[in-house]
């Protein structure tokens, strides 16, 4: 396990993405094979169409066989893939052994979810230790797993428990929850990893590399005439936020008086019977702000809060409580990254007060591992806004009633606080692949 990650972090605008495209562009076939992972669809033929000195395959499902059936069959002929998010967090031991064996480079267009909190019933767990199902046991890095008993093969609704236990998965959470834990064996078998992404201090993915003592080189992207390098992040260009703050109109006034408390708007406070009348006035202020202030209609227009239960079809039950009178349709959800789809929107509402799943934070503190919970909610935002006009330079206006998070983003373009490395993160080198 002696794999580090290249942690490519930068800015919108540096040149990620066209450095990944001229990095396959210019490596050899017999000498590299690349596996692609990028969020969405539309980006899997924006980057077949650009790497033109080879073939890419995106796997599908067909004839009784999964996309990850194909995965690996594609993986086995050792064929260049370009997929989602979605297909690599399915990766098993079979994924593991035909990466090792093929040494295949990662891309990751940005950071996936590599944890996530199973749901149970308060008693499941005890049910299942009762019934020698399942166990806890601490493996030698002092990381607690849970075991299940294969002599116990019965048919059960505990099924993606089971499945996830036998793949050595599944993580406890100190006498609260469990955790679906994404395999890391899977980045320690690539040849080189590479993950394209801004603010990486204060993301989950760094939190467990951390909790599984997986190095990480920081590195940034250098541009000269139309090529593109990377460069250890000692080196960087410091983003240049005079001009960036020109272009962005941050709302200061009476409108924002409903988020003045460091818990208004979180997803507790969207969930307070209490609050009924406030989350009436936060949905009237956010069309005072669009329809009033600004004066747009709702094709110039983004917002976003939380979803909250699904009711009526896909749409959550606290979005439907928020949404401002005009701009139904204007909704982008607050975990969109990596797409260009709504570039041509200047005018936007972020009615949200990040913070992270108390559960999941718990996991990793119970092993000492710190979150950023400030940059955390920092880069959540700044990806958001970031699907804007702003990523073309454009003048864009923006309501955030959200004094906390207000304040994070006004601190983030005054000062270069959150770029700093963390103290653990690999910063004088260049990246691991010696062609580069």
């Amino acid at each position: 396990m002696t794999t580090t990650i290249n942690v490519v972090d930068a800015p919108c605008g540096y040149g990620k993405t066209s450095w990944a495209i001229q990095y396959m562009n210019s490596m050899a076939t017999d000498s590299h094979q690349f596996i692609y992972v990028t969020p969405f669809l539309e980006e899997i033929e924006r980057v077949k169409q650009s790497v033109t000195n080879r073939q890419f395959f995106d796997p599908v499902a067909s004839k009784g066989k999964t996309k990850l059936d194909d995965l690996h069959k594609m993986l086995g002929e050792g064929k260049d893939i370009c997929t989602t998010h979605a297909l690599f967090q399915m990766a098993n031991d079979q994924t593991r052994e035909l990466l090792r064996v093929n040494r295949y480079t990662l891309i990751l267009d940005e950071v996936i979810n590599v944890i996530e909190q199973i749901k149970l019933k308060k008693d499941d767990l005890r049910l299942l230790q009762n019934a020698n199902a399942v166990s806890i046991i601490e493996r030698e890095n002092g990381l607690k797993y849970i075991d299940w008993n294969e002599n116990v093969d019965s048919d059960t609704k505990y099924n993606d428990i089971k499945n996830m236990a036998l793949t050595h998965n599944l993580m406890y959470c100190d006498n609260s929850a469990l955790i679906w834990n994404f395999p890391c064996e899977i980045f320690l078998s690539f040849q080189n990893v590479f993950i394209l992404t801004y603010l990486f201090k204060g993301q989950i993915q760094k939190a467990y590399y951390d909790l599984h003592d997986i190095s990480y080189r920081y590195l940034s992207v250098s541009e000269d005439y139309g090529t593109y390098e990377l460069i250890p992040y000692d080196e960087r260009k410091v983003y240049d936020k005079e001009l960036l703050r020109k272009r962005i109109n941050i709302y200061n006034g009476h409108l924002n008086d409903i988020g003045d408390r460091r818990n208004s708007l979180s997803k507790s406070w969207f969930l307070k019977p209490d609050n009924k009348d406030l989350i009436v006035k936060l949905k009237n202020n956010a069309r005072n702000y669009l329809m009033n202030i600004c004066k747009v209609t709702g094709e110039e227009v983004m917002w976003t809060t939380i979803k909250g239960d699904k009711v009526k079809g896909d749409k959550g039950k606290i979005m439907i409580k928020v949404t401002p009178r005009g701009y139904t349709n204007s909704f982008v959800p607050m975990t969109s990254r990596a797409t260009n789809q709504f570039k041509l929107k200047t005018y936007l509402a972020y009615l949200v007060n990040r913070y992270m799943n108390p559960i999941e934070k718990k996991f990793f503190e119970q092993y000492g591992v710190v979150i950023d919970e400030e940059t955390w909610a920092l880069s959540e935002l700044v990806q958001w806004l970031w699907r804007s006009g702003i990523r073309d330079g454009n003048q864009i206006s923006v309501y955030i009633p959200s004094k906390r998070m207000r304040d994070l983003f006004i601190k983030f373009l005054n000062s270069e606080v959150y770029e700093e490395a963390p103290e653990n993160a690999i910063t004088n080198e260049p990246p691991s692949d010696w062609h580069l």
